[in-house]
């Protein structure tokens, strides 16, 4: 009887994950920069300053958030959030 089992979307399709974007319309441009740089765009768009708060458990000022969380530096302004790691990769997501 194996112990690994192959991966099934169909059973993590409805999980209930945060997640900083929805999905709908517009266009995002995501960026890691660490040894290299990758881009990439994807549909969707950035929930608001106030949902990812609330995400974080943080409080927004002046419509922006920044703040540490768990070890990742976090700032998020409308339509661009930033993050950036401990080990010093940073990945930025914007509207494109």
């Amino acid at each position: 009887m194996p112990c690994i089992h192959l991966p099934r979307p169909e059973k993590v399709k409805d999980m209930k994950e945060e997640s900083f974007i929805r999905e709908g319309k517009g266009k995002l441009k995501v960026t890691i920069e660490g040894e290299e740089t990758l881009e990439t765009t994807m549909s969707g768009s950035l929930k608001s300053v106030e949902e990812v708060a609330k995400m974080l458990g943080v409080e927004a000022k002046d419509g922006k958030i920044e703040t540490v969380v768990d070890g990742v530096k976090v700032k998020m302004e409308k339509g661009k959030l930033e993050l950036e790691f401990e080990s010093g990769e940073k990945m930025k997501i914007e509207k494109a």
